[in-house]
C-alpha cells in the first residue's frame, strides 16, 4: 500500500503520518532519500523484512530523485500488502508520468497549509493545542503567535501559518503558570516577514537610526532578494490599504486579510499622501527592475527605498 501526503504543512503531514501508523500498529522507519538506493527501493518495494512481518517506510521528498520517483512509479503495483510506503512530499509536478502512475495506486493525502484569510481558524487551533499543554494563552498572545507563524508560501503569493512551529512553542512553553511576551519571542521567534513590516513602520515614523541597524542586523543573515521580495509584498499590501479607504473590518473582508494585520497596514497607510505613494510604487519598482537586471544589488534596493521613505519631504 501506498500513502502520497502532499502539501507545505509539515505539521498536519505528520499528524496524518500518525494516522497511518497507529491504524497500521508498527512503528514507521524512515528512509532518507539522499541516502537511499535503487537496490534498498526495491528491497522496501518487493523485500520482506526478516525482523517483521509489517512494515512502514516513510520517505520524504522522494520526488527530488527523479530517478528513484520514477522507479517507484513502476513498482507501485507490487508493493505487498504488509508493506505500507508513506510518501511526504510539500511540491510534485503533476505534469510527470511519474506522479500520475502513483496518484492511481496511492491513498491521496492534501496537507494544505492555513493561509492569511484562515486566521481565524488558525487561532482556534493554537487555542485548543494551548488547552491540551495546560498553557495559559490570553487571546491576544494567540493572535500575536499565529502572526508570528506567518511565513511565505511555495505554492501561493499569501502567506501561511507555519503550524509545525506553533505546535513546537506551545509544547516548549507547557508548564508555565504564567506566559509573558519575552517568553514567547523566546520560543517564537519573529518571523522575517514581521521584521521586515517593523522597517517598513519605522521608515514611515522615520526613525532613521532604528532603521539602520535594524537593515544592518538583517543584511548579516538574511537573503537579499528574500528581503526585496517581502518588503514590495508589504509595499503593495499597504497601497492597496491606502487606495481602498474604508474601515479595517471592510479592508480585512475586502483584501482577505486578518483584521489585527489590516489595522497595523492602515495605520502605517495614514502616514502617507497618495501622491507619496504612487512616486514610491513607482520607485519601488524601478528598484526592482535594476537588481533584475544587474544594475543594482537587491539590498541596495531595499536600502535606497526605505531610505526614501524615512527621508520623504
Amino acid at each position: 500500500m501506498i500513502y502520497l501526503i502532499h502539501g507545505e504543512n509539515a505539521y498536519l503531514q505528520e499528524v496524518e503520518l500518525q494516522k497511518i501508523a497507529r491504524a497500521a500498529e508498527v512503528a514507521p522507519e524512515r528512509a532518507d532519500v539522499d541516502t537511499l538506493t535503487l537496490n534498498a527501493l526495491a528491497d522496501i518495494v518487493r523485500g520482506g523484512s526478516l525482523f517483521a512481518m509489517k512494515r512502514l517506510v516513510v520517505i520524504r521528498e522522494l520526488s527530488s530523485d527523479a530517478t528513484l520517483f520514477s522507479r517507484l512509479a513502476e513498482w507501485a503495483a507490487e508493493v505487498p500488502d504488509e508493506t505500507t510506503i508513506v510518501l511526504l512530499e510539500r511540491k510534485l509536478d503533476k505534469r510527470t508520468k511519474a506522479y500520475k502512475a502513483i496518484i492511481k495506486a496511492a491513498t491521496v493525502i492534501t496537507a494544505d497549509s492555513l493561509t492569511e484569510r484562515d486566521m481565524r481558524m488558525a487561532e482556534e487551533w493554537l487555542r485548543t493545542i494551548a488547552k491540551q499543554y495546560g498553557v495559559p494563552l490570553s487571546s491576544t498572545q494567540i493572535t500575536q503567535m499565529v502572526g508570528r507563524a506567518l511565513v511565505a508560501s511555495e505554492k501561493t503569493s499569501s502567506r501561511v501559518v507555519d503550524q509545525m512551529q506553533l505546535a513546537h512553542a506551545v509544547k516548549a512553553l507547557a508548564g508555565a503558570e504564567q506566559v509573558s511576551e519575552e517568553m514567547i519571542a523566546t520560543v517564537l521567534p519573529q518571523a522575517m516577514v514581521d521584521t521586515v513590516f517593523d522597517m517598513l513602520e519605522i521608515a514611515a515614523r522615520r526613525e532613521v537610526s532604528r532603521l539602520e541597524a535594524l537593515l544592518r542586523d538583517m543584511a548579516r543573515t538574511e537573503d537579499g532578494h528574500r528581503a526585496l521580495a517581502l518588503l514590495s509584498g508589504q509595499w503593495a499590501q499597504l497601497a492597496a490599504v491606502a487606495v481602498l479607504g474604508g474601515s479595517s473590518q471592510s479592508i480585512a473582508t475586502e483584501l482577505g486579510l486578518h483584521p489585527f494585520v489590516a489595522k497595523k497596514m492602515q495605520e502605517t497607510a495614514h502616514r502617507f499622501s497618495m501622491s507619496e505613494i504612487r512616486t514610491l510604487t513607482q520607485l519601488l519598482a524601478d528598484l526592482d527592475m535594476s537588481t533584475k537586471t544587474s544594475q543594482a544589488g537587491p539590498w541596495d534596493a531595499v536600502y535606497r527605498f526605505l531610505f526614501a521613505i524615512s527621508s520623504r519631504q
